[in-house]
């Protein structure tokens, strides 16, 4: 009885184990399944998708990689929708497409150029008469346009590595596959693609100028800017012809008879210019006032905003909640906290010949006391010869110097200065008097080896241009900068880091690292709404104006 299984039982059995099969088979499969086999099976029967299948099958040998990368990204968000069109419906435009059409046709507005980003008309296929190929060659057009636009407006249009090697920032490009599927899967899609161009208020305020320039171009006003010619100093006491343009281009009205002098009233005109646009506020008008003067007129402002709303897309988008920014060309440098500036002071910056790198990084100490290792190129270029023009031993001494060897101090007598290199021993400046990095550097690591700083040399910060240094960026105000910055830190205070001067070198690490933002901008807006422009004096601007055809 049970030795034996009858026919019907072992058929029985195996209908029973085909069924289990079937249904673990069923209940392993995605979800979405059905809805996945649908949709191959539409492809198969879409002639738009069948067209737009074959385009990504050919091969396009003279592709650079960043064509061959947005290739790629495009046909795998189109296999993942079945090869199925994103941006046209029964081969019409979608009101999603028109929409970020029309943003497209507003890139101006963003200092990009609205016909870099081609698309189809807003009435393509009118009268319904498109071909399967030519709908599917709108399709690629717009999702061609839509990947340039995201990544013009996130990354620039220029490399920064393309205008200078000392320009570091290294922006993030935008992931095409997931703008794409994020744009297409939105319904604002025209807002998600307009979020790739910087969120920074700067930027922002420098778009509406944008606006305002232009419209101030067509109504004519740029062009009745006085220009002040170049001449002689202009000061109280002056008489000339200069003195009454002067008067026009501040709108410092007089009686007749002193049109032409340069009164108190037109000095105290001056000063407040010149303190609202960085200048020295002496009341005189020298070459860099009258420069920024006629700011307006020498050069475009609109080519020069555009150009720094390029710069803007290299930046980080996340500057930090709390966080420093120098401008170079400003020569000032400002602690933001919230959206507020809650500190700024005067800064001297690197010379042409040696300029202050672009770049960020985060402050994570700084040195009470500091010895200053004297650079490579520093220390054999001008130290040296020095040196042995004199009695390197007495040299030394003066310059509160000391030599190291091996990580040890050794008699500067025991060196042969006629034969010895820096690469064999290294200089460095004892704490104290006359010390170049003055009583405290603020420390942010960085490839650069670049630095904040304290300084002996203060006159210079009473310089309207003030690049003087050999690329590290010296503050005016130190130990205030410091009570800034220490007001973020919780348990270390401004107070504490001054008692420490006059002592050993001593190092304090910030309980809370600051992002620091060594920036270049020649055309910023002020709080006061108004348009300022600086000296392009590394020449960025310019080179960013001629890689864009400006």
């Amino acid at each position: 009885m049970f030795g034996r299984t009858s026919k019907s039982m072992l058929l029985a059995g195996a209908v029973f184990a085909f069924s289990t099969l079937v249904y673990s088979a069923h209940a392993a499969l995605p979800e979405d399944t059905d809805k996945r086999l649908d949709q191959v099976n539409l492809a198969q029967t879409h002639p738009v998708a069948q067209e737009l299948q074959k385009s990504f099958s050919k091969k396009h040998l003279r592709r650079n990689f960043h064509a061959k990368r947005e290739a790629a990204a495009a046909k795998l968000f189109y296999e993942n929708r079945s090869f199925l069109p994103a941006w046209l419906y029964k081969g019409k435009l979608t009101t999603s497409a028109l929409s970020v059409i029309k943003k497209l046709q507003a890139a101006d507005e963003e200092g990009l150029t609205a016909t870099d980003y081609l698309a189809p008309a807003s009435d393509f296929n009118a009268d319904g008469k498109a071909t399967p190929e030519q709908i599917a060659a709108a399709e690629l057009e717009l999702t061609h346009s839509i990947l340039k636009y995201a990544e013009d407006a996130q990354t620039g249009r220029i490399s920064p590595r393309a205008i200078s090697k000392d320009i570091s920032l290294r922006p993030e490009r935008p992931d095409p596959i997931e703008a794409l599927t994020k744009i297409a899967g939105s319904a604002n899609p025209s807002v998600v693609l307009a979020a790739f161009n910087p969120p920074h208020a700067e930027y922002k305020a420098l778009k509406e100028q944008l606006a305002q320039l232009r419209q101030q171009t067509r109504s004519g006003e740029l062009e009745k800017q006085v220009v002040i010619p170049a001449g002689k100093l202009l000061k109280v006491g002056v008489k000339s012809r200069r003195v009454a343009l002067l008067r026009e281009r501040l709108n410092v009205p007089t009686v007749p008879s002193q049109t032409n002098v340069y009164t108190q009233d037109l000095a105290y005109a001056v000063e407040a210019f010149q303190a609202k646009n960085g200048l020295h506020p002496d009341g005189t008008v020298g070459p860099r006032t009258l420069l920024s003067l006629n700011g307006r007129v020498f050069g475009d402002p609109i080519k020069d905003v555009i150009a720094n709303m390029e710069r803007w897309r290299w930046m980080p988008r996340d500057l930090g909640e709390t966080h420093l920014r120098v401008n170079i060309p400003e020569f000032m440098v400002r602690l933001n906290m919230e959206g507020f500036v809650i500190y700024e002071t005067r800064v001297v910056v690197g010379k042409r010949s040696n300029k202050t790198p672009v770049f960020s990084d985060k402050m994570q100490h700084v040195i009470v006391n500091p010895y200053w290792n004297v650079p490579y190129s520093i220390a054999s270029k001008e130290l040296l010869p020095e040196m042995r023009a004199s009695d390197p031993h007495s040299y030394l001494r003066k310059g509160n110097y000391e030599i190291v060897y091996g990580g040890k101090v050794v008699d500067p007598r025991r060196v042969n200065w006629d034969a010895v290199t820096f690469k064999q021993i290294r200089i460095r400046q004892r704490p104290g008097r006359g010390n170049a990095l003055g009583k405290i550097k603020f420390m942010f690591p960085n490839k650069h080896n670049v630095y904040m700083h304290d300084t002996p040399s203060k006159s210079l910060f009473n310089r309207s241009e003030r690049a003087f240094s050999h690329g590290c960026v010296r503050v005016q105000n130190p130990f205030e900068f410091s009570d800034a910055l220490m007001a973020t830190q919780g348990a270390i205070t401004g107070n504490y880091i001054r008692s420490l001067v006059g002592k050993k070198q001593t190092q304090v690490n910030l309980q809370n690292d600051i992002p620091v933002h060594i920036s270049y901008f020649t055309a910023f807006v002020d709080e006061a709404g108004k348009l300022q422009r600086r000296p392009d004096i590394y020449g960025y601007n310019q080179a960013i104006m001629d890689a864009l055809n400006l």
